[in-house]
């Protein structure tokens, strides 16, 4: 056998070791760079994820304190009777508890007329010269208006007007002075006709 033969076959296992060794790191490294790319799209997509959950979550408290604040609105408009049941008997037993407290004039006639319908838009009349306000059917939870007319007879105006202040305060309810007139007088002081329209909301039928 040659020299050269004797060398191969001494180191014909050192060349296969070394050549599993190589193929085995670079096995590793190609392994290494694979695995890399997967985990590196696995985290983007996940934090892509993620921030697509932080964007939502944080929608969603948006939208909970906008509810919240809506909910303690209408608290407060429910508290005003702006909104809910119309309190009609209890705005005629102020009426007549405002002026029996504060003493004004000598006697009160009152006349709460049903509800109406409440409207933004107006039609002409062909007998009026002014357009008046178009007749619409009340629906149970339609917006609504309610006039309370009422006459004290002996009474000054800044006694009226302590008057309405002082019925305002006491009140469960929106209202403004639609009309008030002052006049025919009386031993005690004048005659005063108001008209106060109150505003009202009902709150919608349940579903069964």
């Amino acid at each position: 056998m040659s020299p050269e033969r004797q060398i191969y076959e001494r180191s014909k296992r050192s060349f296969n070791l070394l050549a599993a060794v190589i193929f085995l790191s670079l096995s590793l490294v190609f392994g290494s760079i694979y695995l890399r790319d997967i985990l590196k799209n696995s985290v983007a997509e996940r934090q892509g994820m993620l921030a697509a959950q932080r964007t939502s979550l944080e929608s969603k408290r948006r939208d909970l304190a906008d509810i919240q604040t809506q909910i303690e609105r209408y608290k407060a408009l429910k508290q005003q009777g702006l909104v809910g049941r119309a309190d009609r008997e209890g705005w005629v037993e102020q009426l007549v508890a405002s002026r029996e407290q504060l003493g004004v004039g000598t006697s009160i006639v009152y006349n709460l007329k049903p509800a109406q319908a409440m409207v933004d838009s107006t039609v002409p009349d062909p007998s009026a010269g002014t357009p008046v306000a178009a007749a619409v059917a009340l629906a149970p939870d339609a917006p609504a208006t309610h006039d309370l007319e009422f006459e004290i007879v002996g009474v000054h105006e800044a006694e009226l007007l302590a008057f309405l202040t002082h019925y305002r305060g006491k009140v469960a309810g929106q209202f403004r002075v639609q009309a008030c007139r002052l006049g025919r007088a009386t031993p005690n002081g004048l005659v005063a006709n108001c008209t106060l329209r109150f505003f009202n909301l009902p709150e919608p039928a349940k579903q069964q």
